[in-house]
């Protein structure tokens, strides 16, 4: 008899399953309702180890027992012998089926689970070396120098993530837990780390006095703590100092070169130090064009007083080119100012972590030369490994070259030292959905779903789902509440044929243009589709000369952005202008092809490809339907199944097929 056929005899698989779900109902319960009645977390790490070690014990039971009408027995052994004239019972069976045996390695297992969860060792998923730095509380008399504990904070962090063996959480996350009333351990789980440092900043007379203290968050236990004295002017001294007796209290491999990097100065002025402080609030708060202005108005003061401040050119330089990402200004002159900053931080600090990342920024966000971006990225990795604005980049370099595998291998790395990240967690669901992995979308909607009550941050990847599943409804349901996003709301309506609420839309959202990264659209391109609908054809002719001219415009004052020639081949599609509207598409095409944005390019793609549809050139469109289905950030199920840009090929063969193929399984 195999082990198995006895283990099924003796009907331990079937213990074994029931006492799984017992335990897992139980914990469950547990993590509910223990934190509702105040009782202390130990109760609930108690409750596990007796789960633990239960089970072991209900496995030997289940192997030496079986329950009878009589009650529990002995299991019957089936072999005898012959001893002295005498026949008994005797386990002859190979020695892993023997109970004595079988009682022995158990016993040896729950003692090992014992002893393991007793030693720490249940934090298996949690390294060792990995802390949160939380916000310095403020004890400065002046309200407004918050931004200098704030700033503080961010340095020890930066200084931190130069250890190549610590895993430390970025300032993003962080941040969240300033005034915070969570202890410290349930702080250190929702961060996936072992250590907390926190403290306090005090400036006064020109001195500033800090604490701090290392607490190790599963057992509160202080590790290391320290008070500071100190005059202002040494604020750089004191915020290395912290990093390094933090770095050898956690026992990491400190070289020369690297205490070198931690203890390298930014300045030598304390009030230019406080002006870039500023400027990194406003770089923080977000890349609205008043935030970014702002940033560079406190980037431009702290050079002003001192030109050799490396680090604040490298961001003076990184926020022009940001004004350009961001569509605020697309003049060269922007990019002129962007590269003088960062040619006068290269030339004082070529090997800084934050110079590089800067220059990386401008090659991206100015040029899309992603291949230059990447190797200024990888090196400020290098050079700071835990620096996540450098791992992040990568990944969305990656994302750009057409790596979507790397490209999300990195953003998880970086979500792992960032994971209160809004913008990440979007970035992440997005390359998914490029990848059209909706169940690991799916995941990261659980993820985000704790961060944001209305889950705008999880926005994107929840109406992908719907509209991979070819449900605009459930997208248009979703959406109706939340801020923003009207591209997304006119297109679901468009392709519902619900004109209503398209003039809803209209009513509401009262801009001459809506606008992103990747799309312009004018407020006359939806007034020419809501009247084409309504068969007010007159009217809808006169909406889509208008979206032309104001296309045009655009085109002269910046003939190198594929989104305005996008849009402008689906006016001219839709006017029956058939050649004008190829040309244009094209044009889009030529300006961002799939080869130089694996990312954007597609979307360039998949505008043609309406375009031939609508002007009824079927072959042509079904081409690009039939490769834009197997590339990253192609069609999707939905898009092709509801837009009625495709009703003129709907019913093809060849489109029938891919819809097929497309089908999420959801």
């Amino acid at each position: 008899m195999s082990i198995i056929d006895e283990l099924k005899r003796r009907k331990v698989f079937r213990v074994a399953a029931t006492y799984a779900v017992v335990a897992w109902v139980t914990m469950q319960i547990g993590e509910v309702t223990f934190p509702a009645l105040n009782i202390p977390d130990w109760v609930m790490s108690t409750l596990v180890v007796f789960l633990l070690a239960g089970f072991p014990i209900a496995l030997i039971f289940a192997w030496i027992f079986d329950k009878t009408p009589q009650g529990f027995i002995k299991t019957d052994v089936s072999d005898t012998k012959n001893i002295g004239g005498m026949n008994v019972k005797v386990d002859n069976r190979p020695f892993y089926l023997q109970k004595r045996n079988i009682i022995l390695v158990l016993g040896l297992l729950v003692g090992v689970l014992i002893g393991s969860y007793g030693s720490g060792s249940f934090k298996a998923s949690i390294d060792d070396k990995s802390i949160a730095v939380l916000p310095f509380d403020n004890y400065s008399t002046a309200e407004e120098d918050q931004y200098f504990s704030d700033g503080m904070t961010e340095v020890i962090i930066a200084n931190l993530a130069k250890v190549k063996d610590l895993k430390v959480i970025s300032r993003t996350s962080v941040m969240e837990y300033k005034n915070t009333t969570k202890k410290l351990k349930e702080i250190a789980k929702e961060l996936g780390v072992a250590h907390i440092l926190e403290g306090s900043i005090q400036r006064s007379n020109g001195r500033v006095r800090v604490v701090g203290q290392l607490i190790d968050a599963d057992t509160d236990e202080h590790i290391w703590a320290e008070t500071y004295d100190k005059k202002e002017s040494d604020i750089f001294e004191l915020q290395s100092d912290v990093a390094i007796e933090i770095a050898n209290a956690l026992k990491t491999e400190l070289t020369d070169e690297i205490k070198a990097r931690i203890s390298e100065k930014l300045t030598e002025s304390t009030i230019a130090y406080e002006y870039y402080l500023k400027g990194n609030m406003y770089e923080g708060a977000g890349h609205s064009k008043k935030n970014l202005l702002a940033a560079i108005t406190e980037y431009e003061r702290a050079v002003s007083i001192d030109p050799e401040f490396a680090e604040a050119h490298a961001q003076l330089g990184k926020m022009h080119a940001h004004i350009k990402w961001y569509r605020h200004d697309l003049s060269q002159k922007r990019m002129d100012l962007s590269k003088a900053s960062i040619d006068r931080a290269m030339n004082l600090k070529p090997n800084n972590a934050i110079v590089r990342i800067a220059r990386g920024t401008y090659f991206y966000h100015g040029f899309r030369d992603y291949g230059k971006a990447l190797a200024d990225y990888t090196l400020a990795r290098e050079l700071a490994p835990g620096n996540i604005s450098a791992i992040y980049r990568i990944g969305l370099i990656y994302r750009r070259l057409g790596d979507f595998e790397k490209a999300v291998l990195n953003m998880e790395q970086a979500i792992s030292l960032d994971p209160r990240s809004v913008l990440m967690l979007q970035n992440l669901a997005g390359s998914y959905v490029a990848l059209r992995r909706y169940n690991e979308v799916s995941s990261i909607i659980d993820r985000t779903d704790a961060l944001e009550s209305e889950m705008t941050n999880a926005t994107y990847g929840i109406n992908s789902i719907y509209y991979a599943s070819g449900n605009a409804n459930q997208a248009i349901s979703f959406l109706k509440n939340i801020k923003n996003f009207e591209r997304l709301k006119f297109h679901y309506n468009i392709i519902l044929k619900n004109y209503e609420g398209i003039e809803q839309i209209l009513t509401d959202y009262q801009n001459d243009f809506i606008t992103s990264v990747q799309s312009y659209f004018p407020r006359s391109y939806f007034q020419g589709i809501l009247n084409e609908g309504l068969g007010n054809n007159a009217d809808a002719i006169k909406y889509f000369n208008r979206t032309i001219k104001h296309l045009k415009n655009k085109i002269n004052e910046y003939p190198n952005d594929p989104r305005f020639y996008s849009t402008l081949g689906l006016a001219y599609a839709r006017l029956g202008k058939n050649k004008e509207a190829i040309d244009a598409g094209l044009k889009a095409i030529d300006i961002l092809p799939i080869s130089k944005d694996a990312m954007f390019g597609p979307n360039y793609e998949k505008s043609l490809c309406h375009i031939y549809s609508i002007i009824g050139e079927k072959n042509k469109a079904l081409e690009k339907i039939e490769y834009l289905s197997v590339i990253p950030n192609g069609f999707h199920y939905g898009e092709l199944k509801m837009d009625p840009d495709f009703d003129s090929i709907r019913n093809e063969s060849r489109f029938q097929t891919v819809l097929n193929i497309l089908k999420p399984k959801l």
